[in-house]
């Protein structure tokens, strides 16, 4: 029994955790003595996407107080609830080159620079609805578990211990008293703003409250609207600007998304319309921000091709169609024998066809889905025609399903001669129908349906007739071999019965003309001009794809055939007539599976 499968997404993961825990660099906060009793060598990593799926490596459920990184949550709770013109009149928006702890106001107004340092985030906890201190400090905790999607507790020591050792808070929440800009009572604001850092959360929790932001302010996990899509956009704006401080301007440039980091060793990041991280390592480097946290968040961004300033891809639903090879069939005209095995174990092939842009979220869907349905499944085709631009997270995406697939005995086929995509572990094919050919010679032959040889008695257009009939036609036959590349001269044979090998139709196109194939013929099969029943002329040839072996009624045995045994003759028009309606039929039948 074939274990679990892991996602390429959760490998990428995996690894990175396994080289950054080596990284010790940094050290622990202490001057809040309580977050001094971590344990340094915590890590966690979360990747949310945007319909629920969670991600996770290491100490990913580890609880650990939010601290800082509470700030733009908070933030867009008071634009919900105030509304961005009444919060802006109190906290200011623009970033400060200074450390979160600056004791720093704006010269003319006396506002706090932004909400992301400390100063502006108590006068911002302040601003989310209610009157009283009670009324606000339930909005914030309520309102952090609503972005979580669960009941978010508050550590009681950590609040303690940040309210004994908060002088520096102190000092700046009676300064922005005294100019105004806190209009609340000092003490009040300053616990409301204590127990807002002291919310304990995982790992995972905040990639999901991030992903609640990046998502337009709808959580993944619950379907919630936790706030607006202005007040979500605000506050990831604010964010890439101002969230990791003095660091900020290198880290838009290096990770190229909206982050934030806090004291405890928490940092999130979000990739907007796509995805939330979160990671959490408690050592920090000068400027306060988690060294694992930032060195896996910018590796990350890299390897997912996630930088906020790269061309966004086009959005819109990732699958254009998915077929099952039990439904829908190449062109390749096959023989009874070989059609009934398909349809009866033709849904171990499956078809993807792709459209827009393959970027992280998009190929994240698609491994998703696929990895989803592997039970019965066999052969996966992803066809890339319908595709736009394919990044090289995509590639290195399906590189990763079809590698994994590979391990479970399932084999992945590409379509696509365009775009010129890498996927080592992959069949690569040029278009749908010869790839979805080729798995069903894979599946026929594995289920040893394939049959190298059929004789006359056996073939598909005489299934129908009287014994005698069939035997008293092979008078009127002769045998040919054709080499690979020789065509059939059709003003010479008029109905051909493949006993081995394969013919192939193709027409001419392009200048100079160019043959492409159309459709093929196996064993079992026969081909002939409509001049049984119409002597109108055919522009396609007939060619022999491998050394085959025919039984070929001429046009001279033809004439003598009708001539000598009229009988014989009629049988074989209505035999042919039948056998188009049924080639019909069938054909009606692909068409409206493609269809519903």
């Amino acid at each position: 029994m074939n274990a679990p499968f892991v996602s390429p997404i959760q490998d990428l993961l995996d690894d990175l955790h396994a080289r950054l825990i080596e990284q010790r660099a940094g050290e622990v906060a202490t001057y809040i003595p309580e977050l001094g009793k971590a344990d340094p060598e915590w890590f966690g990593l979360a990747v949310a996407t945007l319909d629920g799926t969670v991600y996770e490596a290491g100490d990913s459920r580890v609880p650990f107080t939010i601290q800082s990184v509470s700030k733009p949550f908070v933030y867009a709770l008071a634009l919900q609830d105030r509304g961005l013109p009444d919060v802006l009149k109190q906290v200011g928006v623009e970033p400060t080159g200074d450390a979160f702890n600056a004791v720093r106001l704006e010269p003319y107004t006396g506002r706090p620079y932004n909400p992301m340092v400390n100063s502006g985030a108590i006068v911002t906890s302040t601003l989310v609805g209610g009157d009283t201190f009670e009324e606000r400090r339930e909005r914030i905790l309520t309102g952090l578990s609503a972005f979580a999607g669960r009941e978010l507790a508050v550590d009681r020591k950590v609040m303690d211990s940040e309210a004994a050792t908060g002088d520096r808070n102190r000092a700046l929440a009676y300064l922005m008293h005294g100019a105004g800009t806190l209009t609340c009572d000092v003490e009040e604001s300053l616990r409301l703003y204590f127990e807002q850092c002291a919310a304990l959360v995982t790992t995972s929790d905040l990639a999901v409250m991030t992903a609640t932001l990046a998502g337009g302010g709808i959580n993944p996990l619950t379907g919630e609207t936790v706030v607006s899509v202005e007040a979500a956009a605000n506050a990831l704006t604010v964010m890439a600007t101002c969230g990791t401080y003095d660091y900020a301007g290198e880290w838009l440039v290096r990770a190229g998304l909206p982050a934030k980091s806090g004291v405890s060793g928490g940092l999130i990041a979000a990739l907007p319309s796509q995805l939330g991280l979160g990671l959490f390592s408690p050592r920090l480097d000068s400027r306060g921000n988690s060294v694992r946290g930032v060195a896996a968040c910018e590796e990350l961004s890299q390897r997912f091709g996630l930088h906020l300033m790269r061309p966004a891809e086009r959005s819109g639903p990732v699958f254009h169609r998915t077929l099952r090879g039990d439904t829908a069939h190449s062109s390749r005209v096959r023989a009874h024998d070989e059609r009934t095995a398909l349809a009866r174990l033709g849904g171990a092939i499956r078809v993807y066809v792709l459209r827009g842009d393959l970027a992280f979220s998009s190929a994240e869907a698609v491994v998703r889905t696929i990895s989803e349905d592997t039970g019965s499944v066999r052969w996966v085709v992803l066809d890339l025609k319908r595709a736009g631009r394919v990044a090289s997270v995509a590639e290195t995406l399906m590189e990763g399903l079809a590698a994994k697939l590979k391990e479970r005995g399932i084999t992945t086929v590409v379509v696509d001669t365009e775009k010129g995509v890498t996927v080592p572990s992959a069949v690569i094919s040029e278009t749908r129908d010869a790839a979805l050919e080729w798995c069903e010679d894979a599946l026929l032959e594995s289920a040893g349906a394939s049959r190298m040889t059929v004789p006359l008695a056996e073939q598909d257009l005489l299934r129908s007739l009287d014994p005698f009939l069939v035997t008293a036609l092979e008078a009127y036959l002769e045998p040919r071999e054709y080499a690979p590349g020789e065509r059939l001269l059709e003003d010479v044979a008029a109905l051909c019965f493949i006993i081995s090998g394969g013919l192939a139709r193709q027409i001419m196109v392009g200048t100079p003309p160019r043959p492409v194939r159309e459709t093929s013929m196996g064993p079992g099969t026969a081909v002939g001009r409509l001049a049984l029943i119409d002597d109108a002329e055919h522009t396609h040839r007939i060619v022999a794809e491998c050394p085959t072996s025919c039984l070929v009624l001429t046009t001279r045995e033809l004439a003598r055939l009708e001539r000598d045994s009229p009988r014989l003759a009629d049988a074989l028009r209505w035999s042919i007539a039948n056998a188009i309606a049924a080639r019909l039929r069938r054909t009606d039948a692909e068409n409206h599976a493609l269809i519903h």
